[in-house]
């Protein structure tokens, strides 16, 4: 009963963020409009179209949720960039790419994926109303902590918490923050 408690109020809370700032077009990481062409693309495509999260587009394929990301529905994706997914140990990578892996595939994709879209903007503001930390909802099983340090921002806390790394990615669906770590998967 609390689990489902803290669950609906981190949606409620991510919910409140998505909304924050919305206008007819995607904005851009300083929660302006961005060029038509820059969020014409869907979510995967965008995705795929990144050199440095070529790994996690092909994970989000073998998880068989690339047709979720290329829907209506939106999105905001922490996703892990390559050098990331590379420093997993070579036994997790090989278990996440078998056939027998792809539920613990399925539930790591959906603990780096928070509904609605979530800008630059909601963030920086949710992190002054919570005084330097925000929490999301995540389509996996735990809800997704986010911290800010100065101009670091991490999901979770602490040194070995991973952070965004690089310019946040729109696309007409959704949003991608690009980070150093893959999220280990709630057990």
């Amino acid at each position: 009963m609390v689990r489902h408690t803290i669950m609906g109020t981190a949606l409620v809370a991510a919910l409140a963020l998505a909304s924050c700032g919305k206008n007819d077009a995607a904005p851009d990481a300083k929660g302006t409009a961005a060029v038509a062409d820059a969020s014409s693309k869907d979510l995967f495509d965008a995705l795929g179209d990144s050199s440095d999260l070529s790994e996690s587009a092909r994970l989000v394929k073998a998880a068989g949720l690339e047709k979720t990301f290329e829907g209506v529905g939106s999105y905001t994706l922490f996703a892990p960039t390559n050098a990331a997914i590379e420093a997993l140990p070579e036994a997790d990578r090989k278990a996440l790419d078998s056939n027998e892996g792809k539920v613990q595939l399925v539930a790591l994709v959906s603990q780096h994926l928070s509904p609605g879209y979530i800008g630059r903007t909601d963030l920086d503001q949710g992190f002054e109303r919570g005084k330097g930390t925000v929490r999301l909802a995540s389509l996996g099983g735990q809800p997704l902590t986010l911290t800010r340090d100065g101009d670091v921002i991490r999901l979770g806390s602490g040194e070995d918490a991973p952070k965004l790394v690089g310019a946040p990615i729109v696309a007409r669906n959704g949003v991608i923050y690009p980070i150093d770590r893959v999220l280990p998967v709630p057990k």
